[in-house]
């Protein structure tokens, strides 16, 4: 009489398949693996498409907490600061475990004061970092700009992007742990330097921050 083989039960951490199609799988009789007909061919379900990705549709419905003006940015031209200076500001960053959605982004320019500089403002997102061949928005350290064209008049200017709105992006901006929004200000015009008491701008994102799913 031949001896009980013992079946190995050890429950083992789940890992991505690599080495295994779906032809073999149907040979192997591996009936457990989520196996469907696409475009005539047999495929694998794809887990993270199907149960991951629609996640970040929940994500949304969660209101954790609110994103305003108490979380302003600032960035200030200094006294006698030369035409082209630029200065940048960042937000502070998405911690680790949160998810932000951004619906408002509302930024400020001071209006000139006698024959000095002019303070025109954008924005950049850290999340837009893949480069872009169209001029004015190359992405770098801070990301990609959102503007085409930094904004800002002579006189005092508020400006306003409704991020959901059409001709914005049509959607909230989302951003995960480490995404930080960076105010650009540029002092620009014939002038030879900024006010005396410099030039404040400010950005204030509005949002809320959501129920992190979607890692």
């Amino acid at each position: 009489m031949g001896k009980d083989r013992l079946k190995d039960k050890t429950i083992h951490p789940f890992s991505t398949i690599t080495n295994l199609t779906p032809l073999t799988a149907s040979v192997a009789k591996l009936g457990f693996l989520p196996i469907g007909n696409y475009k005539g061919a047999a495929a694998f379900f794809d887990l993270d498409k199907l149960a991951n990705q629609p996640l970040v549709q929940a994500e949304r419905l969660y209101a954790l907490d609110r994103i305003d003006a108490r979380d302003v940015v600032t960035a200030t031209l200094l006294a006698n600061s030369l035409v082209g200076t630029v200065v940048r500001a960042r937000s502070v960053a998405v911690p680790a475990g949160e998810v932000w959605f951004i619906n408002r982004i509302t930024l400020v320019s001071p209006a000139q004061i006698a024959a000095e500089a002019i303070a025109q403002v954008n924005f950049r997102i850290s999340t837009w970092a893949i480069p872009d061949a169209r001029a004015g928005i190359t992405p770098d350290a801070d990301g990609r700009s959102y503007l085409p064209v930094d904004l800002g008049t002579a006189a005092l200017d508020g400006f306003i992007e409704d991020l959901p709105a059409q001709g914005e992006l049509g959607e909230e901006l989302r951003l995960t742990a480490g995404a930080v929004i960076t105010l650009v200000a540029t002092a620009t015009g014939a002038a030879v330097g900024v006010a005396a008491a410099g030039i404040v701008c400010t950005l204030t994102m509005e949002g809320r921050k959501g129920k992190l799913l979607v890692a």
